[in-house]
């Protein structure tokens, strides 16, 4: 079997090089409307990019593919791809359609509107097979930031505005921490909320160049907490609330040299918060 540049194959490769993709979803543990049974999100198609190529659709494990993203989290991932035979070479972004979304909340489905403008999110993420090698890639679909509910007199509604951060799996950092049972007690708290900010400016602070990465709910009897799947050596800076009221709780800062590829950075020296 001959290849002309960087084209798809679902087959053995006999002549010339070849690499497999893999293709894999999750979400973090988040921050939703209490009673949040299962979030839905259908999808339709998965294409990469050729760098200065063209766009391949690869084979999802089922068309149409729907799930219940919150059966993935705290590190959980599904195969949203058949691993796929690629010709190596670079590629620049990833493309991911979706065409439906539901809630399952107390008991009742609440259909979910997707703006037209985000039912295909193309995302910039570069990697390059190399020959004869396996890649494999974790899109992490960020509920917290995606999912909004509204509340009028009349009904609840729901908007999917879809924020995707994509990783290569065995380079993905995590963060990770616990909460003390005294701090949950001293403030008559049974949940905190972790947010975690991209630190743009390395201040060592948190800023309003700063962007949101993702927020993580803790709950008292569930104290230790990762946060999965994120980009390193990069700066992040790290806020936790525990009675919802003013300034949070805790900071801190998480330097790019401390959150080094495939490794996992203990917050506050590694006791509890």
């Amino acid at each position: 079997m001959f290849f002309i540049g960087c084209k798809v194959s679902y087959f053995v490769v006999f002549n010339g090089g070849s690499s497999v993709l893999f293709v894999r979803i999750t979400d973090a543990k988040p921050v939703l409307p209490s009673e949040t049974e299962a979030v839905f999100v259908t999808f339709e198609e998965l294409s990469v990019h050729q760098e200065e190529g063209e766009w391949i659709s690869l084979p999802l494990v089922q068309t149409p593919f729907a799930i219940d993203l919150l059966e993935f989290h705290s590190g959980k991932t599904t195969e949203l791809v058949w691993p796929v035979r690629l010709e190596p070479c670079a590629y620049d972004g990833i493309r991911v359609s979706m065409s439906s979304a539901a809630v399952l909340r107390d008991g009742s489905f609440y259909s979910v509107a997707i703006p037209s403008e985000n039912l295909v999110i193309e995302t910039a993420f570069f990697f390059d097979l190399e020959d004869g090698r396996t890649m494999d890639i974790t899109i992490d679909f960020d509920l917290s930031q995606s999912l909004k509910l509204f509340n009028t007199p009349a009904a609840s509604s729901y908007q999917l505005n879809p924020v995707l951060h994509i990783n290569q799996t065995v380079t993905a950092a995590t963060i990770r921490g616990e909460i003390s049972a005294e701090t949950f007690a001293e403030y008559d708290s049974r949940e905190a909320i972790v947010s975690l900010f991209v630190d743009k400016d390395l201040s060592g602070d948190w800023s309003a160049n700063d962007e949101e990465y993702t927020k993580v709910v803790v709950d008292r009897d569930n104290p230790v907490f990762t946060i999965f799947w994120l980009v390193p050596e990069q700066g992040y800076t790290i806020q936790i609330e525990v009675d919802g009221i003013g300034s949070p709780e805790f900071e801190q800062f998480v330097f790019p040299a401390d959150l080094q590829k495939g490794s996992s950075f203990e917050l506050n020296q590694s006791n509890p918060i």
